[in-house]
Parts: structure tokens; sequence; C-alpha cells
């Protein structure tokens, strides 16, 4: 049963901002997945598609295993908002460049792995940042729920995210997806600086 208590952390202005924006965020992030492997299922031969994709899986996941290591030495020394501010950032260019290319009509998928491997590599610094962020949002008898919002947030965003991204391009183009994805990171930008 769904009580009012489970969503009293919304009740925290700067809570509810920021957990806003990254559930914006996090759906265009998602909808920029879906889009990656449509764009790279596009620009290969049939008989490569295996391999270009899985590629595109291991071009996101070496980034995310190299900077693990020090991202969150690097979160816990900066001051959060300023990092998140800095990821969101990359993330937004990352996303246009890749919008870029896609409209632009370029066919080299090597430079779409660089772009994945960059953004990855972001994600990396962010994901230490937000969860370091979070605590300091709630007073400390809301925490649990804040943590308990967030992975809600993050697992509605991984259903919605690739079903939007989806329609968005079958709808138009998958350039659109990419540009969507830069226009959610606002949403965080934004809620960051309020």
């Amino acid at each position: 049963m769904i009580s009012r208590q489970s969503f009293v952390a919304l009740r925290h202005r700067n809570f509810r901002l920021i957990w806003i924006g990254l559930l914006v965020s996090f759906t265009g992030s998602m909808m920029q997945n879906a889009a990656l492997l449509w764009h790279v299922s596009l620009l290969v031969t049939p008989e490569r598609k295996g391999l270009a994709l899985g590629m595109v899986g291991l071009v996101r996941v070496v980034p995310v295993v190299v900077f693990s290591m020090i991202s969150g030495v690097v979160a816990d020394a900066w001051d959060r908002r300023r990092l998140m501010l800095f990821t969101q950032t990359a993330a937004t260019l990352v996303a246009l460049a890749l919008a870029s290319i896609a409209f632009s009509g370029v066919t080299g998928v090597w430079l779409i792995y660089v772009l994945a491997a960059l953004g990855s590599a972001v994600g990396a610094f962010d994901l230490p940042a937000r969860n370091a962020l979070v605590p300091t949002l709630v007073p400390r008898e809301h925490l649990p729920n804040a943590i308990s919002l967030n992975t809600i947030m993050f697992q509605t965003a991984s259903v919605v995210g690739p079903s939007l991204g989806g329609l968005l391009i079958a709808a138009t183009h998958v350039g659109w997806a990419y540009v969507a994805n830069a226009i959610s990171f606002a949403f965080v930008i934004v809620a960051l600086r309020l």
C-alpha cells in the first residue's frame, strides 16, 4: 500500500528538484542508449552487426571499469554540485556531437564508439557525485526514502527511455533521440543552479 510516507523525501525542495531533473535526464540517457544501438546497426552490414553492437557494449563498459577506481575519490574531494554541473554539461556535448554525426550522415562507426566511451567516462564521474549529493539534500531520517525514490526513478527511466527513444526514432530520425537527450540534461543543470 502506498502512503504519504512513501514520498516523504520529495517534500524537500532541493531533493525534489534534483529528482525530477534526474528522472528527465535518465530517461533521455536511456533514449540515447537505444539510439546508439539503432544508429550502429544502420551503419554496418548484416554480417557485422553482432560484432558492431557488442562493441557498443564494450566501449561503454571499459571506461566505467577504469574510471570507477578514481571517480569516488574525485566526488569526495570536489564540490558535488560543481562536479555534476561539469558532468551534465559534458554529457550534453557528447549527445550533441552524436546528433551532429547522425544528421550529417557520417558513416564511420568508430566515431560513435569514441563518443559512447566518452559518455560512459563522464557517467563514471557523475554517478558517485550524484550518490554523494543525496545525503546533503534530505535529513538523515528521510535518506532511506530518498534512496528508494532514486531507485524507482532509475527503473522507471530504464523502461520509459528506450520506449520513447524507439518511438522518436521511428517517427523522425535517430539524431532527434540524441537531441532529446541533450535537452534532458538541462533539467539537472537548472535544478543544480536553483
